[in-house]
């Protein structure tokens, strides 16, 4: 029996899971979230330090491979392995960006793409022998085209614009007070500085919510991210010959799936999108796996994802 190590770090938290190679899950650990790019890369590692202790103890012998998908690597490089090498006697150590935990969870260790949209959005191109090909996803100042966060920002805007004066009345003038608190007005500003990217990207449901009651600012702001989002699979298609795979995950097309068959819609015409439908631990199983020189039966993933399901719900 094998035992690996599953990380799946994103800006909001950073998953852990210890499993053998029959797919079972020895223990798991949830932890704040781990983009270096948020953080800087001190904090990200120290945060990273934090995670490992917390489940490599619990090994009942030697840990076989270790694959972190974290959200910044590409950007910042793999400011990981070499501390966690020294740290931890692991056989094979691998820390790759997130894209990997999202195209691996649902095509295996092949050729695809992963389109992330969730509080930030980005799609990863994966070719076998290729370095990963990373399309958008440079930072909320610069683009995030689609995601939760220009949603949300949308959102905000459009409501003090409509406070204003500049546009017609919109129903998110009250929906956004509803989740603030506090009446649109130049009061929110303070308080939505200061809760920053993740704060900004909670209010992408009052778009959701403000079209399926026929707002036309609401339905503008649907129609124009979904087609940024959109804009990503045209850019990937040119690393392919002809259809290509694209799973598309994150907190956004998970639950909103109007808002995923929107996107699914203005793709590129050669783009077989689907929904992902395994959590992004899994797919870091599936590479640590792949690592660790085990293949991934249908059992194992049974297995796994069961436990990991029995896990959510503690």
């Amino acid at each position: 029996m094998k035992y690996c190590i599953a990380i799946d770090g994103g800006g909001t938290k950073t998953d852990a899971v210890l499993f053998d190679s029959a797919g079972n899950i020895i223990t798991r650990f949830v932890g704040p979230g781990n983009n270096p790019t948020d953080l800087g890369c001190d904090e990200a590692l120290k945060r990273m330090i934090k995670t490992l202790d917390a489940v490599y103890s619990y090994a009942p012998g030697a840990v076989d491979a270790l694959f972190g998908g974290v959200a910044g690597t590409l950007p910042n490089g793999d400011i990981y392995s070499d501390t966690v090498r020294k740290r931890y006697n692991i056989r094979s150590i691998r820390f790759e960006d997130d894209g990997y935990n999202l195209i691996s969870g649902a095509f295996g260790h092949a050729d695809g793409c992963g389109m992330v949209c969730g509080t930030g959005s980005s799609l990863f191109v994966r070719r076998e022998g290729q370095p990963l090909r990373h399309i958008g996803g440079k930072g909320y100042l610069i683009d995030t085209g689609g995601s939760g966060f220009e949603l949300g920002r949308e959102a905000i805007r459009e409501a003090l614009r409509a406070v204003d004066g500049r546009r017609g009345s919109t129903v998110l003038v009250d929906l956004l007070a509803g989740i603030i608190g506090h009446p649109i007005d130049d009061g929110v500003t303070p308080i939505v500085h200061r809760g920053g990217r993740p704060y900004i990207a909670s209010f992408a449901k009052a778009v959701f919510e403000g079209r399926r009651l026929g707002d036309k600012a609401c339905e503008e702001i649907f129609q124009r991210q979904a087609a940024l989002m959109a804009d990503l699979t045209y850019a990937a298609q040119t690393s392919f010959d002809g259809d290509f795979n694209v799973v598309a995950g994150g907190g956004i097309v998970s639950h909103y799936p109007e808002y995923f068959a929107a996107i699914k819609e203005k793709s590129a015409p050669g783009a077989q999108l689907v929904l992902q439908d395994a959590p992004p631990a899994y797919g870091a199983a599936v590479e640590a796996m792949w690592d660790a020189g085990e293949s991934v039966t249908d059992g194992f993933k049974t297995r796994f994802l069961a436990q990991y399901a029995r896990e959510e719900e503690k």
